[in-house]
């Protein structure tokens, strides 16, 4: 908004002579426009300045699209949509990925947490239980042995190698 007034005056004259232009006024403002026309210079002036301005517009040649500016402005637009909806379709995808490894994230951290948690609450005896398990589990089959030479026999001969797990 501005405070000049001979601003506003002419932006309401120039609004009002525009609607006369346009036969846009009812026949009382139109009445008052043609007696102001007879009295006011400087409002001939201006109708004469936008009806040369109205004129000009007038006999400017409007452009026409031909047949190739048509479809090549169409093809635009469908390649322009068609790389939109790949875009859309990558985003989607990176979204489900992105899904899917937090998931497998998860998942891995939770284990690793249960493992360690369970570690720790291991007490010393329960970590001999579990050393010597492949031996408990044949425990049955260790029974029919005479005596313990032969299995010191069956250890050098580095048969026991494999299940021997001397780190905890």
């Amino acid at each position: 908004m501005t405070n000049d007034p001979s601003l506003a005056e002419t932006s309401s004259i120039d609004e009002e002579i525009v609607a006369y232009l346009d036969g846009e006024l009812d026949s009382d403002s139109e009445a008052r426009v043609v007696r102001r026309l007879s009295e006011d210079a400087a409002y001939r002036s201006r109708l004469g300045q936008l009806q040369q301005a109205w004129d000009l517009l007038d006999n400017l040649r409007g452009a026409e699209a031909d047949d190739e500016f048509t479809a090549s402005t169409v093809a635009m637009v469908a390649v322009h949509a068609e790389q939109e909806s790949k875009s859309q379709h990558m985003r989607v995808v990176r979204q489900r990925s992105f899904a899917w490894l937090a998931l497998v994230g998860v998942v891995l951290l939770s284990m690793a947490c249960g493992y360690a948690v369970l570690h720790r609450r291991m007490t010393r005896g329960d970590r001999i239980l579990v050393r010597d398990l492949p031996v408990i589990e044949r425990v049955d089959e260790y029974r029919n042995i005479d005596d313990v030479s032969f299995l010191q026999a069956l250890e050098r001969e580095n048969l026991f190698a494999a299940e021997v797990d001397d780190g905890a």
